[in-house]
């Protein structure tokens, strides 16, 4: 498990980010500021390896596919997926956004992301450069869900 833990994050960043202008016709700078806190948050929370406030980010029907792996299918997934990657790694996350197009109650979002992750026992530390896709859902009360993410090597 932890080599393809490995492979897939240094495929892909776990993390997600943006800040960047929308090129959308319906985007507004409300939903760039939007997604840029949701991709600070959940930088913070990798960071902290808050499994519980990771999964408060996240749909219950969400699909994460990380590089070299199945999709993984549904919170309670991505909870284990991500449960046994905090066991085996401490990471640090820098996001470049390049694109936030919405359409409707979802937002799509392309960036890059650079960052470390250091072995929990004390293994060298391996650097990653990643490209990502996530769709995020507004919800009713104006919060965001991450819905599907997607995440590869550049």
């Amino acid at each position: 498990m932890r080599n393809r833990i490995v492979g897939a994050l240094l495929s892909g960043a776990a993390g997600l980010a943006c800040s960047g202008a929308g090129s959308g016709s319906a985007t507004t700078e409300d939903d760039i500021v939007a997604v840029a806190r949701l991709m600070v948050t959940l930088d913070r929370i990798q960071a902290e390896e808050d499994l519980e406030a990771f999964l408060q980010l996240v749909s219950d029907d969400a699909v994460y596919m990380p590089p070299n792996e199945p999709a993984v299918v549904g919170k309670r997934a991505i909870g284990d997926w991500y449960s046994t990657f905090y066991g085996l790694f401490d990471m640090e996350i820098t996001h470049e956004p390049l694109e936030v197009d919405v359409a409707g109650d979802y937002i799509i979002h392309r960036g890059n992301a650079r960052g470390t992750m250091t072995p929990a026992d004390g293994g060298s530390t391996l650097s990653f450069e990643n490209k990502y896709l996530m769709v995020i859902k507004k919800r009713p009360d104006g919060s965001l869900q991450v819905w599907r993410a997607i995440f590869n090597s550049n």
